[in-house]
């Protein structure tokens, strides 16, 4: 970084000269001009336009700070800031951020701060408010945590400094670390808002650790019905993917994953009040690529029984079959055993247990997948051909 520029008492007397010098030049220039305009307009002459003098630097309330800085600011603000004692230019980085944090500027006012911070003043209690308004500005921006560390080392400088501590147990509070938020109004203070911050900080814990009990509970019933629903699937020989294991293996809550469905609609695989099993199945359609999804396909119905709801005469055709050539009676069903490259016939006759209990057919994603095909079309040639075909 370029070395500060340390200014003499004689630099400094010559540039508010200069200063001093074109301000009367500005001032007499707006005067002439406003002079002109009236005689231009045939109007008596009247008072300087107050907007003319209130565009120049000295007298300037607002700074677009997004563009670049005139000469003349640039010089005003070297006068204000770059002084031999840290603490006044301290105290000017905080006045200017306390502007803009009351126009809720918090950028703008934070880099303010962080200058006076920089100064390294010998005035501690100067030094703790330039931590707390950071803070302030911190935490309006919703940094939380960096408020919070603000807070902390404002209380190195001023330990009992009340505005840092308030803003520390709020911020603590925001994050949720209530126990933090009650030493933090551990203090000398019988402050009655510290008290307050402190009664609130005990009862949002105790509402915290009651909604995770809560939250535990019922992770732990549903976690049993999982278990129980996973011994159910074992018990009728469906395999998961996944959990290559016999009837007697403990079953491992990992397992669990495998009956999650990724269908938007939710379903998943659930026992029936008779004690058979419902699932979610997917028909896919290669040819067209399409699918149908049926959210509960009892393992005791047949598929035969599905495909004709599906495709019959008595029921609203699939558009995409333009040709109608999707009918039951020429309707071919197969599955697919991913690790041999296979695909399966299935009978329609059957039932999706009879089929789910094949040694070759494991259920993916809590879903079992079918492809259906047409018997005799130019797409089951080039299926054939590009499958190894396996009768059940």
């Amino acid at each position: 970084m370029p070395k500060k520029k340390v200014w003499t008492d004689e630099e400094r007397a010559e540039l508010a000269k200069k200063l001093d010098a074109e301000l009367e030049e500005y001032v007499a220039d707006c005067i002439v001009k406003q002079k002109e305009k009236n005689e231009k307009e045939g109007e008596k002459e009247s008072d300087l336009n107050i907007e003319d003098i209130a565009n120049h630097p000295a007298f300037m309330t607002e700074v677009d700070w997004s563009k670049p800085l005139t000469p003349e600011l640039e010089a005003l603000m070297k006068l204000k800031y770059e002084d031999e004692n840290p603490t006044a230019g301290a105290e000017a980085y905080k006045m200017d951020g306390n502007h803009e944090f009351k126009k809720k500027k918090y950028d703008i006012a934070i880099d303010n701060y962080t200058e006076g911070i920089k100064l390294r003043c010998p005035d501690k209690l100067l030094n703790a408010v330039l931590y707390t308004n950071r803070a302030a500005a911190q935490f309006h921006r919703g940094n939380y945590g960096t408020s919070l560390h603000d807070c902390i080392f404002a209380r190195k400088f001023k330990s009992d400094h009340m505005k840092a501590i308030l803003r520390g147990a709020t911020c603590c509070l925001k994050l949720k670390r209530y126990d933090e938020a009650s030493r933090w109004c551990d203090t000398e203070n019988e402050n009655e808002e510290f008290l307050q911050m402190k009664y609130k900080a005990e009862s949002l814990k105790k509402s915290l650790e009651r909604d995770k009990r809560k939250e535990e509970a019922a992770e732990r019933k549903e976690r049993i019905e999982e278990e129980k629903l996973l011994a159910v699937i074992q018990s009728k020989g469906v395999q998961l993917a996944s959990m290559k294991t016999n009837k007697n293996t403990r079953l491992h809550p990992s397992l669990l994953t495998n009956l999650e469905t990724q269908n938007p609609s939710g379903a998943k695989v659930h026992v029936t009040s008779d004690g058979s099993l419902n699932w979610p199945v997917l028909f896919m359609y290669p040819e067209h690529t399409m699918t149908d999804y049926v959210e509960a396909f009892n393992e005791q119905h047949t598929f035969e029984e599905h495909l004709k709801v599906m495709f019959s005469d008595g029921f609203e055709h699939p558009q995409w079959d333009t040709d109608r050539k999707y009918t039951t009676d020429k309707l071919l069903v197969y599955f697919e055993d991913r690790d041999n490259e296979v695909m399966y016939k299935v009978n329609p006759k059957s039932t999706l247990l009879n089929v789910l209990q094949h040694k070759r057919h494991f259920v993916h994603g809590g879903t079992p997948c079918y492809v259906v095909t047409v018997d005799g079309s130019n797409y089951q040639k080039v299926f054939k051909e590009r499958h190894k075909i396996i009768n059940t």
